[in-house]
């Protein structure tokens, strides 16, 4: 398995800046936002880490309100921004407009989609825009993707279209864009792992990548049976690696799990101080698996700014009482927590490396 620099955990150190802020004050500004349009979706994922009261309160955020919040991102040091949900963020009408204007303030844009409602107009507006995007596939066949999406299979065939639409119009604005497709490695999608490399190098993707499939609050079964299967599988898919196409993964996440050695070695979350989320119902939450929590609820900037949210005694107060039972083992910043763990223990005799 090969680990490519923008999945590297260790980009963190790439922000000296923000660690030493952080170092010194004890809380840095967040590098990077998730910027969710919409709780709204138009798949039915069992396993999905939306807002977490999805179906009973949708609500879109508004471009007058987006482009506000970008501002306010902006002003508040941070550097990029993920459009993400949440739900599906093309199923609000103003996300590509929101899009464009992240951009045009200087931020750098990532997208993250299910695919269904991409078209060659949205396409290239959105390689003309971000820095990347991956559309959400987790299946080779339409019968795994109904499983998965809990979508019409044909729908499966719709996205594929969709996803030659994106690569086409790479191609032809000369765009620097990274295209790659996600795939959620459990019970369901494990035969599938080869299969799905050999699809997505058809594709034209600049790569495949698998992840480990993870449940809300730190259930221990990763739902594999045998996870050295997942390791070989990913293995053999491999083989389809060359110079424009990558298969890549959470090697470590994997290892880990293999081993039974997934537990946390910390007991304080600091990578929530270098990035974080902002919902559509406009309120700032922990972090993204914590999407409509009221428990994780940071504040509401149809209340506050950005900047009182951040450093208000609410947000020192709610980190500071994280408890690791609603968290989902190896989340989004396990890594990142594990390098900084590192970083705030003792060490003897510094100058001789």
């Amino acid at each position: 398995m090969i680990s490519v620099n923008q999945f590297s955990s260790s980009k963190i150190l790439q922000h000296i800046d923000r660690i030493s802020e952080w170092k010194r004050e004890g809380v840095s500004r967040p590098v990077t936002y998730e910027l969710d349009m919409t709780n709204v979706c138009n798949c039915r994922c069992h396993f999905c880490f939306g807002f977490f009261e999805q179906n009973e309160h949708q609500v879109s955020m508004s471009l007058k309100d987006a482009r506000n919040i970008l501002d306010q991102i902006k002003s508040f040091g941070g550097k990029a921004v993920t459009f993400t949900g949440g739900g599906d963020p093309l199923c609000n009408k103003d996300t590509i407009e929101a899009v464009k204007y992240a951009k045009k303030i200087g931020l750098d844009v990532g997208f993250i989609t299910n695919g269904i409602l991409l078209s060659y107009e949205i396409s290239k507006e959105i390689v003309k825009t971000c820095t990347w995007i991956r559309i959400s596939l987790d299946a080779a066949s339409e019968e795994t993707y109904k499983l998965t999406h809990g979508m019409n299979s044909s729908t499966f065939k719709i996205i594929l279209e969709n996803v030659r639409l994106l690569v086409k119009a790479k191609k032809e604005e000369k765009s620097e864009t990274t295209i790659g497709v996600g795939f959620l490695t459990y019970d369901r999608t494990v035969d599938e792992i080869v299969d799905f490399a050999k699809i997505s190098k058809e594709l034209g993707v600049d790569y495949a990548q698998y992840r480990p499939l993870l449940k809300r609050f730190n259930e221990k079964e990763f739902n594999v049976k045998d996870q050295n299967k997942v390791i070989s599988s990913i293995e053999k898919a491999k083989k389809y690696s060359d110079e424009k196409f990558d298969v890549v993964s959470s090697v470590h996440k994997y290892e880990m799990i293999s081993t039974g050695t997934y537990k946390r070695q910390y007991d304080v979350c600091y990578g929530h101080n270098f990035a974080t989320v902002i919902a559509a119902d406009r309120k700032m939450y922990l972090c993204c698996h914590m999407r409509g929590m009221d428990k994780y609820c940071l504040g509401d900037l149809t209340k506050q700014t950005l900047k009182e949210i951040w450093m208000s005694d609410r947000r020192k107060k709610i980190y500071n009482n994280i408890d690791f039972k609603d968290c989902p083992l190896l989340c989004r910043c396990d890594s990142f927590n594990t390098i900084l763990s590192d970083m705030e223990k003792p060490v003897k005799h510094v100058n001789f490396l």
